[in-house]
């Protein structure tokens, strides 16, 4: 084989696999540049109850400034360009509906948690922003993905084992008792089904994909 032909059969090689690793490289390196919430603060946001009726997403949940979710949406889409759904009203839940079903739910309704989340001060609140994570799950042969905002916020977790001690002191042992409910700000996903990735468990070391500054 002459050597001119040799040399190009190598670069043509060269091409098949360097390209594609190269742009996976760039295309990692981007989705992992922080993420700028700008002027938008992670506190002064408000607690809403939810009262749909699937038994997943939240009955209790933090709603950010609807800007906030527009801005980290639009930076999602410029890096990943895949197309994707919002979720309409989102929030961060709180207290799942799931939590809620059967005695829990009598002896501790919605509208008083409601209230004992404001006298918490959870309004007041400033939510530790962690990452922008993605989670990713096999669905009906192809792959369906979340994309969120995990937060991490002590009073939370405190106002959690309150109602943990409440439901207890009313007769309803085993409510609340994972003490640690991820806070997770859902801002883009594959489909709508938003409600049906709770109980989100996040693996912080697999799923975070980039700091939020």
């Amino acid at each position: 084989m002459p050597k001119s032909r040799s040399i190009k059969l190598v670069v043509g090689l060269a091409a098949v696999f360097l390209l594609p690793w190269l742009f996976l490289r760039t295309l990692r390196d981007t989705i992992a540049q922080p993420y700028d919430a700008g002027e938008f603060s992670f506190s002064g946001w408000t607690l809403t109850l939810n009262d749909g009726v699937s038994p997943g997403g939240a009955s209790l949940g933090l709603q950010p400034p609807t800007m906030l979710l527009s801005s980290l949406f639009d930076q999602l889409f410029e890096r990943t360009m895949a197309s994707m759904t919002t979720p309409g009203g989102s929030v961060i839940p709180i207290v799942l509906r799931s939590e809620l079903r059967g005695e829990v739910g009598t002896v501790l309704p919605p509208v008083e948690i409601l209230e004992m989340a404001r006298a918490a001060g959870l309004e007041r609140a400033t939510l530790d922003p962690v990452c922008m994570a993605v989670k990713r799950q096999p669905f009906s042969g192809r792959t369906r993905e979340l994309y969120f905002v995990l937060f991490d916020s002590p009073e939370t977790l405190a106002f959690r084992r309150s109602l943990r001690d409440l439901v207890a002191e009313r007769g309803v042992d085993g409510a609340f008792t994972e003490d640690r409910l991820d806070l997770v700000l859902p801002i883009a996903g594959s489909d709508a089904g938003f409600d049906t990735w709770w109980p989100l468990a996040v693996d912080r070391d697999t799923d975070c994909q980039a700091p939020i500054l």
